[in-house]
């Protein structure tokens, strides 16, 4: 695409009023989950909806367990989904690599390069195997891949992802959804350095580079295609943006925008366009709310509309953009910007069609919904229930003393009639009558026992719906605490109690892996650094850390354990190693030495081990010897004794077998 011309003014106006009909279509549609998303608000912060009749004489209380239940689940996910030995995404070659022609050239050139010179011959002299190039291949496609994950890293920290996502995972369990937008870039100075040709030295630099950036989008914002069968399969999506005049000043200043459609529309408009739409009006008028006074529909505000889907060849030349007369029939995934219906930008998305620009991490999908379900919506019965039952309980508890009924017609005229202690009740009627009292206790049967049997049972029927036990959440009043009295066993308890939302993670996995995914395009394309460049595949770990950890450890002891010596030859001790201590979520780099210090410490080890061998079997031979010496002298002067040897003679053998040593041979030798 090249710089935008206008060609027609008639025909951009068109344009921008299809786009902004398309809109409140959009919005329009959206209303059934915005009622959705604000009743799940409310249960999470304990407002009981319009329908929920109250007399105004009866208790209001809302045990707030939907928010217990939200905030531990969002926890829970959390520590499951980053495990502190391990990230929860990698990047890994392709099984069959599809490289460039450049990149398999230079395959090629390092392997005959290498095989020249280890059998010292030409390099048109190489004859390569179809196995090797394969090999070749595959091991330059790891590198690439290895590349590719640190800068991720790099990336994701700048961008601290793991905030991010913990929006996201919150909406998710809150309102269905959450949602991650991106990447978009940003320029940013960077420094380097070069030699100066000149004198030859080195010199520092300033240059201007792009880095990855993603955002954390509310649903309150994201306005999405509700016609479609799923989120994948959407003609487009609606951003809604509430600004400032400043910063619709500052869009002007960007390339990408068109600043004199944008300065004409201020010129128009010197009040904002903002309008309060359903949700906004209902939000601010929640009891709870601190925004109840705040009017933002008066002017004060300025909206900005951003469309990402599909949009024609036709539609970005009437928007000014270059397209050849060839591809106008062409549907492209583009971003148009609105005022209103005034187009004050139109381009082909960052990515074109190479990855979405929404990532959504649905908590349960449901055919229903669109969006999907939540826990709110699978609590909202038990959450009632324990409601109706909390409020008919503090009901019961408030009638408190004892209830009277007085005959007054049998009083002292002009008695006070008010309950008080020590009270005299004073009464005139004589006969018959008199045997009835004018004031007696009326027995009423309390009903709180059972009320608070009925908050238990539904309790546990949230839990059970959470898929959450409270053990599992830190409470271990209800039971469990003798389950969790060692760390195995507790492990073990956790691992279990987070089968039920497998799925979910499951999901996570697939919002892991088209993030990453588009962040790897991201890199392809706007990042000069070509050694990362690549055919790779995004793997997301969020699933396998479901298993019980102490479960996981115990199969890899019991494993290596009984392992012979043969099979012990075929195991890759260190990958064996790492894999227990990732078991006990022990970060490996900090505790692992590297491999060559490892291989170091093993040969060191070793060249101890057999010296210290050497000199136990020194002492030994020098012992055994003393002794078979010490045994022979006694034979030898046993023997003179009866042969009559002479004293000298048996000495002359003695001292010649001490000062033999090792030398002296086997005493029937010397016998």
């Amino acid at each position: 695409m090249a710089d935008e011309i206008i060609l027609s003014e008639e025909k951009l106006k068109a344009f921008g009023q299809r786009l902004f009909a398309k809109w409140e279509q959009h919005r329009d549609d959206r209303k059934a989950a915005e009622d959705h998303w604000l009743q799940n608000l409310r249960q999470f912060r304990g407002v009981y909806d319009a329908e929920v009749k109250i007399p105004k004489d009866r208790s209001r209380a809302y045990p707030k367990v939907t928010r217990w239940k939200i905030i531990g689940t969002v926890a829970r996910l959390l520590q499951m989904l980053f495990p502190q030995s391990e990230k929860n995404y990698g990047i890994n070659a392709s099984p069959l690599p599809n490289l460039s022609k450049a990149q398999l050239q230079e395959v090629l050139d390092a392997l005959v390069l290498k095989k020249a010179t280890e059998q010292e011959i030409d390099p048109r002299e190489v004859e390569l195997k179809d196995e090797e190039i394969e090999a070749a291949i595959s091991e330059y496609a790891k590198g690439k891949a290895a590349r590719m994950e640190l800068k991720l890293d790099d990336d994701l920290q700048e961008m601290e992802y793991i905030t991010l996502v913990r929006k996201v995972v919150f909406s998710a369990v809150l309102y269905n959804i959450g949602l991650l937008k991106g990447p978009m870039h940003v320029p940013y100075k960077a420094r380097t350095w070069t030699r100066n040709v000149s004198t030859g030295l080195y010199e520092a630099v300033e240059v201007q580079k792009l880095k990855p950036l993603l955002e954390f989008l509310p649903v309150w914002n994201y306005y999405p295609d509700m016609s479609a069968t799923a989120l994948n399969k959407q003609d487009g999506t609606f951003e809604r943006h509430v600004m400032s005049r400043r910063e619709v000043e500052a869009l002007g200043k960007r390339a990408d925008f068109r600043k004199a459609a944008i300065d004409q529309w201020l010129l128009e408009h010197k009040s904002g366009n903002h309008q309060q739409l359903h949700w906004e009006t209902a939000l601010s008028q929640e009891p709870k709310s601190d925004r109840t006074n705040v009017k933002l529909g008066d002017g004060r505000k300025y909206v900005s509309l951003a469309y990402w889907g599909d949009v024609t060849g036709h539609e970005l030349r009437e928007a000014g953009a270059t397209v050849a007369e060839a591809d106008l029939a062409k549907t492209y995934h583009g971003n148009v910007w609105l005022l209103d219906n005034v187009v004050i930008k139109a381009r082909v998305a960052i990515l074109g069609d190479e990855a979405r620009m929404h990532h959504e991490f649905m908590f349960e999908e449901d055919d229903l919904s669109l969006l999907g379900n939540g826990q709110c919506d699978t609590l909202r019965d038990s959450q009632l229930s324990i409601c109706e039952s909390a409020r008919m309980a503090l009901d019961e508890a408030s009638i408190g003393g004892e209830n009277l009924v007085v005959n007054k017609e049998k009083l002292t005229p002009g008695h006070n009639t008010d309950p008080a202690s020590y009270k005299v009740w004073t009464e005139e009627t004589e006969g018959v009558a008199a045997q009835t009292p004018a004031v007696r206790t009326l027995v009423r049967q309390s009903r709180l026992g059972d009320l608070m049997l009925m908050v238990r049972m539904f309790r546990e029927f949230a839990d059970s719906e959470s898929g959450l036990p409270p053990p599992s959440l830190g409470d271990t009043s209800g039971g469990g605490s003798e389950a969790l009295r060692t760390s195995k066993n507790a492990s073990m308890f956790l691992g279990a109690a987070a089968l039920p939302i497998r799925d979910t993670v499951r999901n996570f996995d697939s919002f892991t892996i088209s993030v990453m995914g588009a962040l790897v395009k991201w890199n392809m394309r706007y990042d000069p650094n070509e050694s990362r460049d690549g055919d790779f595949d995004v793997i997301a770990r969020g699933s396998t850390s479901l298993i019980a950890k102490e479960v996981q450890g115990q199969q890899l002891d019991v494993f290596s354990a009984s392992l012979t010596d043969e099979e012990r030859a075929h195991i890759k001790t260190r990958k064996l190693l790492e894999a227990k201590a990732k078991a006990h979520d022990i970060p490996t780099e900090e505790l692992f030495e590297t491999q060559e210090a490892a291989e170091q410490k093993i040969a060191s080890a070793q060249a101890g081990q057999q010296k210290l061998m050497q000199l136990q079997g020194d002492e030994i031979e020098a012992k055994v010897n003393d002794l078979m010496a010490s045994a022979f002298k006694k034979v030898l002067e046993g023997q003179a004794a009866k042969t009559g040897a002479t004293v000298e003679v048996v000495q002359t053998i003695l001292d010649g077998l001490t000062n033999s040593g090792k030398g002296a041979g086997t005493p029937g030798e010397a016998a």
